[in-house]
């Protein structure tokens, strides 16, 4: 059986079809422009990994000449007993190249019906197999994601409900949350494990924040994360305290990684596979990553990935273009994006109206931090659509 697809963003079709049949081989047809790319090779190397035996070829065409692409396809005929040309509705081209195919050659067209999870003869609609779903390894390594080179360490699963417990206060004042975080960066030191942190940072509180503060420093110490030193009458130790490990420490002085990782926590029962701090190179022109292509946390359920993008603040339209492009980009229209915020987002309460709707306009998912506090975290998921 010989494959036949194109290089586009729905790569999770082809990835599906290597799963499921493991072929003899796979034609990769790629625009010119991205035939020699870092979004090909990529994919290519998915698929040798997924599938050692099936030789992978990348094919160049001109995308916008119907009939050369046509040409091209047409060549394969007769190389194999089997050959399926994948049909992608996303791809204006895959579905017009296909139907000019079919009638001069033997190859058949097929898709992905990824909703009744089989993958289908468009000849007869009938299906052809059941679809071995892929795994998030599978679909990382296809996008060319890679680890942040600064990204902290995931939680342990005995950590899990002390850092829920934690987020949880951080997530009532994130604004303190914020200069407490920006205090301890300043003042602790990367060789020792002690910090001086008084409620009111050092007169930049006060005293009703500085009892947020407080508030906050109990809920670190009472879940493991800090430890209080000496005592209050000690004016060696003061207001001192102690990190419990370096990789509690690491999370003490980066804001954003509470939410990354309440969210973590929160969707692994109901997703496949999750995963947190990934960056894209996706640029075939250059030979560095861009902070711009990071995703905070990836998830993925039947085949379906999930890009979430967390917010400890008011999201923007601007943030809800950027992620809902990244996704389309990483996995056309079979991709979900997210954002996940601690801010109030609904319609009803926020103070920006319009926000709301953008959202549904936009079918980028919201995950709302004070819904997962009140509501069943199922109803939370199938609002996501997944």
């Amino acid at each position: 059986m010989i494959i036949i697809d194109f290089l586009d963003y729905s790569i999770i079709d082809t990835l599906i079809l290597v799963k499921t049949f493991k072929p003899e081989g796979v034609k990769i047809l790629a625009d010119r422009e991205e035939y020699a790319g870092k979004r090909a090779q990529h994919l290519v190397n998915a698929i040798r990994d997924m599938s050692s035996n099936t030789k992978v070829d990348l094919v160049p065409i001109d995308t916008k000449d119907i009939l050369s692409a046509i040409d091209a396809v047409n060549k394969f005929a007769g190389q194999a007993d089997e050959l399926y040309m994948n049909i992608d509705a996303d791809h204006g081209i895959s579905t017009a190249v296909g139907y000019g195919s079919e009638r001069k050659s033997n190859i058949v067209p097929i898709c992905v019906d990824l909703k009744h999870g089989i993958i289908r003869n468009l000849l007869t609609l009938d299906s052809m197999a059941e679809i071995r779903h892929i795994s998030l390894t599978d679909y990382l390594n296809a996008i060319g994601a890679k680890q942040l080179e600064d990204s902290h360490q995931l939680p342990k699963p005995d950590e899990y409900e002390a850092i829920c417990n934690v987020a949880r206060v951080l997530f009532k004042s994130v604004y303190i949350w914020n200069n407490l975080c920006t205090y301890i960066g300043k003042h602790y030191s990367h060789d020792h494990s002690r910090v001086r942190i008084p409620a009111d940072l050092d007169g930049e509180m006060s005293e009703r924040n500085a009892e947020t503060v407080r508030e906050q420093l109990n809920a670190f110490c009472k879940n493991g994360f800090l430890r209080p030193v000496g005592s209050d009458d000690a004016e060696s130790t003061r207001d001192m305290y102690e990190f419990t490990s370096e990789r509690h420490k690491n999370y003490m002085v980066v804001f954003g990684v509470w939410l990354e990782m309440y969210i973590y926590i929160k969707l692994q029962p109901y997703f496949d596979d999750v995963h947190c701090g990934f960056v894209i190179d996706w640029d075939s022109f250059d030979d560095y990553d861009t902070k711009d292509n990071e995703i905070d946390v990836v998830a993925i359920k039947n085949s379906r990935p999930v890009m979430i993008s967390c917010k400890m603040r008011m999201p923007t339209k601007e943030d809800i273009y950027e992620i809902g492009y990244i996704s389309e980009m990483l996995g056309g229209s079979q991709a979900v994006p997210v954002i996940a915020t601690t801010a109030i987002v609904d319609h009803k309460q926020s103070y920006k109206p319009g926000l709301y709707p953008r959202f549904k306009k936009m079918n980028v998912g919201l995950i709302e931090t004070i819904r997962i506090a009140s509501e069943p975290m199922d109803n939370i998921i199938n609002a996501l659509g997944i």
